[in-house]
């Protein structure tokens, strides 16, 4: 009798986890996004494989476990990566796209970690390309003489993200730079908040955020606002998207204001075609850096997870600008052409 209840001990032990995992409900996905590139800057030429254009390459597990009363636990691991050399992207962090565990209910979803910021959320669906990698909309988020508030994801964020009510919702977000310092200003460097309101219901969508960033220890700031709007019509969605950053305090008084209008063309359910044109005007004096470019792609759906696809971009600097979008760097006033053709599979 107490050989047989140490085995049923045994594989109660063993049978634990697996019952764990399924009460969790977590998912396995990925994807994967590689592209033959060839890219002219000036005297600068550049030939190779390149990753992440439609999408970044990842792979990453969600979850959620029912905890009764309509409340869930949730999660999001989810890593970066280059398929064309396996290394990690985002700096080499283990989950650099995103990191985070909260809690869902009826009245939103609080969560902790690595996540979208919500000027990313409110901004980067109203292009066309899905804001690929080398696309002249990536002039949105661009650093020049200008400091922008507007990144994709911080860490160590709190955030919000309220229940859809008559299209409606809301995205917000606040984040700790934890800097170690003998002075109030000092430590609170890298923090920062960001507020967008979210709306989508039939044909419509649109959305409006502001984001604010501690960039320096002695309290200088930048604001990015901006606004997104698309309206789908069936065989053509033009989208429209406009972004300010403005500094203040130490870290200067520039302003840079970027605009970008798109239009995806649906030819038939298995190709389409996305076409953009971006501009960026900065006011900062004599160091205001300006620049303009377009880009095209065509996209053929092999299936629901497998896409074929090509591109060009072209960006166009005005004299002091060097905005790049591939891996060469421009020299001042320089343009940059980029050319590709590639595969993105989802798993």
């Amino acid at each position: 009798m107490q050989r047989l209840s140490k085995s049923v001990l045994l594989a109660a032990a063993v049978a634990t986890p697996s019952l764990a995992l399924a009460q969790s409900n977590v998912t396995i996905y990925g994807l994967i996004d590689l592209n033959l590139s060839h890219e002219r800057s000036g005297d600068q030429r550049y030939e190779g494989v390149h990753h992440g254009e439609l999408n970044g390459s990842r792979l990453g597990f969600r979850g959620n476990e029912d905890l009764g009363n309509g409340i869930k636990a949730v999660f999001v691991l989810e890593s970066g990566f280059d398929p064309s050399t396996g290394l990690a992207e985002q700096g080499g962090r283990l989950f650099g796209r995103q990191s985070l565990v909260g809690l869902e209910s009826s009245l939103g979803r609080l969560t902790l970690g690595r996540q979208y910021s919500p000027a990313f959320v409110a901004l980067d669906p109203f292009d066309a390309t899905g804001n690929a990698d080398r696309s002249a909309g990536l002039l949105l988020r661009k650093t020049g003489a200008v400091k922008p508030a507007y990144e994709v994801r911080f860490d160590n964020m709190v955030k919000y993200r309220s229940p859809k009510l008559a299209g409606f919702e809301l995205d917000a977000g606040y984040w700790l730079g934890e800097k170690v310092a003998t002075t109030s200003t000092a430590r609170k460097e890298g923090d920062g908040h960001g507020l967008s309101l979210l709306y989508g219901n039939g044909a419509f969508s649109g959305a409006l955020t502001t984001q604010s960033v501690q960039r320096d220890a002695s309290g200088g700031k930048v604001r990015t606002s901006g606004v997104g709007l698309a309206y789908d019509f069936g065989i053509v969605k033009p989208y429209f998207a406009w972004s300010q950053d403005k500094e203040s305090g130490t870290v200067g008084n520039g302003k840079a204001r970027t605009w970008a209008v798109s239009a995806e063309i649906r030819v038939n359910p298995a190709n389409t075609v996305a076409l953009s044109y971006a501009d960026r005007d900065e006011s900062d004096g004599a160091a205001g850096e300006d620049a303009s470019g377009w880009s095209a792609y065509y996209l053929h759906a092999l299936s629901k997870r497998t896409t074929l696809y090509a591109g060009y971009s072209q960006l166009s600097n005005e004299s002091g600008a060097n905005y790049a979008i591939g891996n060469i760097t421009p020299e001042a006033g320089d343009n940059h052409r980029v050319m590709m053709a590639g595969m993105r599979h989802r798993f």
